[in-house]
């Protein structure tokens, strides 16, 4: 079980994970989701689908969260090659 300065620790890694990489989106929306998606993958989510993710990080419907995967313009290789350098420093 994670203690909560554990889980405050690594809420706020999260966080700073998604500033470096915010600009990488070309609206603050698509990054917000982004975070909420990855905070459901990682969190005490019991089926992985996208109401359950999208119920566990508070939105009404997945909608939002199936349009980040499907419609939305980031480049994942970007985020990635970004977080790989800048974890390398």
């Amino acid at each position: 079980m994670i203690n909560e300065p554990s889980a405050e620790s690594w809420d706020r890694e999260l966080e700073d994970l998604f500033l470096r990489v915010g600009h990488r989106f070309s609206r603050v929306e698509p990054c917000r989701r982004m975070r909420d998606y990855v905070r459901g993958l990682l969190g005490p989510v019991g089926r992985q689908n996208g109401w359950q993710l999208a119920e566990y990080a508070g939105h009404a419907t997945p909608d939002g969260l199936q349009h980040l995967l499907a419609g939305s313009r980031w480049d994942a290789g970007e985020i990635r090659d970004e977080l790989r350098s800048s974890h390398a420093l």
